[in-house]
């Protein structure tokens, strides 16, 4: 008999799965049966999440890879295919935030470029070579991590809030596509969660308006959530009870 949620079986590829978010799904996808694929720029902590997985009995494999750069994202899609010879979910939970406060005069355009490239061109390019795979899947589904940045307020960063706002299009647009093909795409727009992306950002704000440090961590305990709550929400999003779900899912 199968829990709530059951993934057992299950082969599912997570783009940014070396920390944060992305990290949290890949760790409870396979305390619910998965085998995970992690897929991050990050190459020393993708490594050691995929070790201490593997340490406690789960499956799990790291693919070094910059999600910019098709042969890299190939390459991942295809070590999936050649160890499992299929891929049932992908989940593209990677993104980088550069440019808070800047000014459009200010912002440099290597690192407009660099934002959007990783946070819509990635999701892009693993949609590109994934697609197949998901296909024959017969289940297949795709997850855009996008953001309440760009979509339902703004951001720090132009990049950023641009990036979300975009991923957000890529994703309902990309249904359209897909689901004629029996794949279904959702994007889930987290809020303010505690992650290092989001903390260097608080950080960098409180020293720069000169408040204590200690001030942004006191109010990110009070009032953001934690990685593991979101990929809750992922992991539910995956499996097959969510098959009716619809469109982008917002929280907090």
């Amino acid at each position: 008999m199968t829990t709530p949620f059951d993934l057992t079986g299950k082969v599912v590829l997570i783009t940014g799965g070396a920390q944060g978010i992305g990290e949290a799904t890949a760790r409870l996808c396979v305390e619910r049966g998965a085998a995970v694929i992690i897929v991050d720029y990050n190459r020393e902590n993708g490594e050691k999440v995929a070790e201490s997985i593997r340490a406690q009995g789960g499956k799990a494999d790291f693919v070094a890879t910059d999600v910019r750069e098709p042969e890299q994202v190939k390459a991942a899609v295809d070590f999936t295919e050649q160890k499992y010879g299929r891929l049932d979910k992908m989940v593209c939970a990677a993104g980088v935030l550069l440019g808070p406060w800047l000014q459009p005069e200010e912002f440099p355009i290597d690192d407009f470029e660099k934002v959007l490239d990783i946070n819509i061109k990635g999701a892009f390019l693993c949609s590109k070579y994934a697609t197949p795979l998901l296909e024959v899947s017969g289940d297949g589904v795709v997850i855009i991590v996008a953001s309440g940045a760009g979509v339902k307020g703004g951001s720090s960063s132009l990049a950023y809030g641009a990036s979300k706002g975009g991923a957000n299009g890529f994703g309902m647009t990309l249904e359209g596509h897909l689901s004629k093909r029996g794949i279904r795409v959702n994007v889930i727009c987290p809020g303010n969660i505690i992650t290092n992306m989001k903390m260097s950002v608080d950080v960098a704000a409180a020293e720069r308006e000169g408040r204590p440090v200690a001030e942004a961590y006191a109010k990110a305990e009070r009032e953001y959530g934690l990685p593991p709550g979101i990929a809750k929400i992922i992991a539910f999003m995956i499996s097959d009870e969510a098959d009716y779900l619809r469109g982008t899912l917002f929280t907090r």
